[in-house]
């Protein structure tokens, strides 16, 4: 159902970006035709095919209907009916699945088939995760994030009294940056120059905001905010995250910032 004007105006900004990907960004942003075979293919011709190809998985079509796949690393002597692959419903999603939801889905399976209309025509991969429109995605989340927290900061501390859980070394940086952006008559204060390491510390130094963001101690706080800046820079820098391992930190990474996200909505 679509939301009235009113609606959306009421919106927070991360609600935004969440209607954004379940609304407009689905699942046909990353993936890719299904390329097809037949049952009675000749498996060794169609794993050469899918090696050129540097395919990992080809649909088994059978009247025109994809009806189960095939694996190249099974593929040996034979014909592709013998390596045939039911296609389980836990890998199959509707063509106006948003984003979001396909990022948590890979927690459980290495591949997406996609329905268009009732019949499987494309698929998404774990290479297809590196495209634009994802790490768009966790890179929106992260500078959700890192808004959010300055806010909570700004709404729990009375004005500068962050400076009592922040070292001598990162307020004279923070200054620094205060004194260039005044420079350039830009209307801030001396917080909306605190970086997301000092964000972090500021939360981590405050009992009572490292509880009201559930971190049961500095460690585990300090664990989450050095795997979120990793990620940053990994999507700053452009770096190819590619192994089963890095997906499975990332998602759970993901899973995790939404937490913290809901809890910061609290106060809006």
């Amino acid at each position: 159902m679509s939301l009235s004007l009113t609606e959306k105006r009421k919106l927070s900004p991360y609600q935004e970006l969440r209607s954004l990907y379940e609304q407009t960004i689905n699942v046909n942003h990353i993936s890719e035709k299904l390329d097809i075979c037949h049952p009675d293919d000749d498996a060794k011709i169609i794993k050469k095919q899918m090696e050129l190809k540097d395919f990992d998985v080809m649909g088994i079509e059978e009247n025109g209907i994809v009806i189960g796949y095939v694996k190249k690393e099974d593929l040996r002597e034979g014909m592709c009916k013998e390596y045939f692959k039911n296609l389980s419903p836990r890998e199959i999603v509707s063509e106006s699945t948003p984003l979001i939801q396909i990022l948590f889905l890979f927690k459980k399976t290495e591949r997406i088939f996609v329905l268009e209309g009732n019949r499987v025509t494309k698929l998404v991969t774990l290479a297809d995760l590196q495209k634009p429109p994802i790490r768009m995605l966790l890179f929106g989340l992260i500078t959700l994030l890192e808004m959010h927290l300055l806010r909570v900061i700004n709404y729990y501390l009375s004005k500068d009294a962050w400076k009592e859980n922040l070292g001598y070394q990162r307020i004279e940086k923070a200054k620094e940056l205060y004194n260039e952006r005044k420079a350039r008559n830009e209307a801030i204060e001396l917080s909306d120059c605190l970086q997301l390491c000092d964000k972090r510390d500021i939360i981590l130094n405050d009992i009572e905001l490292r509880h009201y963001f559930n971190f049961t101690s500095k460690t585990k706080g300090k664990d989450y905010f050095k795997k979120l800046e990793g990620l940053r820079n990994n999507l700053a820098h452009a770096q190819v995250l590619n192994t089963r391992h890095s997906w499975d930190e990332i998602i759970s990474l993901v899973k995790e910032t939404e937490e913290l996200l809901a809890t910061c909505e609290q106060i809006y």
